[in-house]
Formats: structure tokens, C-alpha cells, sequence
């Protein structure tokens, strides 16, 4: 994959395209007529987690099995090839994140899958938000201080993060170039080795989802400094966002489902149907916000059109905090 193909009108036309077929197609033309399987990353991850809390309800919602298919390894591309290769008859999808769509285009020289060519956009699922934390003894308790601090002693600084172009991670990264300070990145394999090292002060600064620091920022081991999106945590009230704090360019992650290209139409609407159907839950939503997430179930264009926008956006950041894939 090139990435000269990712220009703003290729993809305007193409989400153009894509825009017009799912309103021209009828969610009841179409029903699966085996298991449909849903692709969802390495086992125990938060994606495959999610994807086997609501397996159960589409199956009863189709009308067939659904199957959960682990496929991890390489930041969610393996996954992503899989799903890419896979039969565009309906029967198959992938649970997905902005990253996998709109930054590992930027992270590898070559991917064997494109994100607007290889696919046909499902649904957003939901949106996360995620908390810069500290230890106490970090000496700033705001933005403003961490910005000051930062400036007045360029590289002294680090954070830590659960993986190398991970939300965490570029969200950091992001937020570096808008304010213009130098904190080095340390990555952890995951959120409890992160969480461990940020509670005992191995590393001063850490940013993860909300849902693995908010008990240790109450319990007053940890202090919180922002939190991504465009609003404050319900369980964290007097933490601002990044947002109020002058930087409202560092959003909430989101989730997606997907499909190969070339699925029919009348499979993506009664695809997109039924997700929406089964995230709109009342028992599915109070999930989602009891783990720090918003649902937003959303019609198959509106995802394309979060794609289109992302791509050329996370470019500039990948470029410019020269991040590179483990």
C-alpha cells in the first residue's frame, strides 16, 4: 500500500461512494445463513473482551451463531489482514480502533490492508476517554504546571504508556507537539505493568483508559492531571479535560466494526441494524459507561467520514514524533 492514495478527495470520493450504496440498500434484504464471525484481536484484549459481552445478543438478534476469532500480533494488523482477506459475503467482521484505521497507515512503510479500500465501514461502537496521571511527588498538579515544568527542564521528564502506538502513546505524542515540551516515552507491555510502575513512581507521568487509574486517584495514590474528550469523567468530576485546558485537538478514542470490501449492501445495513440494535441496549450501554466508555452507535457513513477526516491528521503526528511500530 502506497501512502500517497491517502489524499483528501480520494478519500471524499470514496466515502462519497460508499455513502450512497448503504442508503440505496435495505437491512432486510439480507440475512446470514452461517455462524458470522467476528475477528477481535489477541485474546483477553479489551476488543475481544467487548466483542464476546455482546456475541450472545447479535446471535439472537441474526438468527445465527456468532463466533469470536482471535487474531493478535502486529499492533492490531494482523487482525485487520485477516478480516481484509476474508469472504465479503456478510459472515465476517472486525472489531476495531482509530489506530488500526488511521494510524498504522502512517506507522509502516507497507501494509497488505488499506483502510478505505480494504474495508466497508459497519458502525462506531464507542468512544473512550483516557487520564494523564501522576505521582505525588511529580511536581506539577495541571497542564499548565506540567507544560512549565516540562519547558523549564526539557527531556528531564518521561511517561510511560501500555504499548508503542497505542492510543495512550500517540495521544501523548499529539499533545507534545501542540504544547512544544520534550518528555521521553517509556512503553510497558500492557496496563498493569504501566499501572505498577506509575503507583510505586518507577515512572512520574503515565496516560491509560480511564478505568485502570480512576480507583488509585480516589484512594489518592495517584493524582490526576486531564482527561481526553469533551467532557469530565462522571467518577473523577474535579479532573479537567485536555479540552478546558486549552487543547481541544486531543479527542476520545473509538471503536468500530468493519467489513472486507465488496460486502453487500444489503449486508451492511442489516449488519449496521443489528450492531446499533445491540449497543443501544439499556444492560449494553450501562456496561460501556461502568468501564469509562460513551456508546455511539453510529450509521456506516458517519464512521467513514471519521476515517476520511483521521487519516491525514494522525500523518502529521506520526511524522513528527517520528513514532515507529515495535
Amino acid at each position: 500500500m502506497q501512502r500517497r492514495v491517502f489524499n483528501q478527495a480520494a478519500l471524499a470520493a470514496l466515502t462519497a461512494g460508499l455513502a450512497y450504496v448503504h442508503r440505496s440498500a435495505s437491512a432486510a434484504d439480507w440475512a446470514p445463513t452461517r455462524p458470522v464471525r467476528i475477528i477481535a484481536g489477541a485474546p483477553g484484549s479489551i476488543l475481544d473482551v467487548f466483542a464476546r459481552q455482546i456475541a450472545e445478543k447479535l446471535a439472537a438478534a441474526l438468527g445465527q451463531p456468532v463466533i469470536v476469532e482471535n487474531k493478535g500480533g502486529g499492533g492490531g494488523v494482523v487482525a485487520m489482514e485477516t478480516a481484509a482477506s476474508s469472504l465479503a459475503d456478510g459472515h465476517t467482521v472486525v472489531i476495531t480502533t482509530f489506530v488500526e484505521m488511521t494510524v498504522n497507515p502512517w506507522l509502516y512503510e507497507r501494509l497488505s490492508y488499506d483502510p478505505v479500500r480494504s474495508f466497508a465501514p459497519i458502525s462506531m461502537l464507542y468512544s473512550g476517554q483516557i487520564l494523564l496521571a501522576a505521582h505525588p511527588s511529580f511536581p506539577a498538579d495541571s497542564l499548565s504546571d506540567l507544560i512549565r515544568v516540562a519547558k523549564a527542564q526539557p527531556g528531564k521528564y518521561f511517561y510511560g504508556s501500555s504499548g508503542v502506538a497505542r492510543p495512550p502513546h500517540i495521544w501523548v505524542e499529539r499533545f507534545k507537539t501542540l504544547a512544544g515540551i520534550d518528555i521521553a516515552h517509556v512503553p510497558y507491555k500492557g496496563a498493569a505493568p504501566l499501572t505498577t510502575a506509575l503507583l510505586t513512581g518507577e515512572i512520574p507521568l503515565a496516560m491509560e483508559g480511564a478505568p485502570a487509574l480512576i480507583q488509585h486517584v480516589k484512594a489518592g495514590k495517584l493524582k490526576a492531571i486531564a482527561v481526553t474528550g469533551d467532557r469530565r469523567l462522571q467518577a473523577l468530576p474535579s479532573v479537567p479535560t485536555f479540552a478546558e485546558s486549552g487543547f481541544p485537538a486531543i479527542g476520545l478514542t473509538w471503536v468500530a466494526v468493519v467489513a472486507p470490501a465488496a460486502t453487500p449492501a444489503a449486508a451492511i445495513a442489516r449488519l449496521n441494524q443489528e450492531f446499533v440494535r445491540v449497543m443501544t441496549l439499556p444492560e449494553v450501554k450501562a456496561a460501556q459507561e461502568q468501564a469509562g466508555r460513551v456508546v455511539v452507535a453510529s450509521t456506516p457513513e458517519v464512521l467513514a467520514a471519521a476515517i476520511r477526516t483521521e487519516l491525514p491528521e494522525w500523518e502529521s503526528v506520526v511524522r513528527s514524533a517520528r513514532i515507529k511500530p515495535e
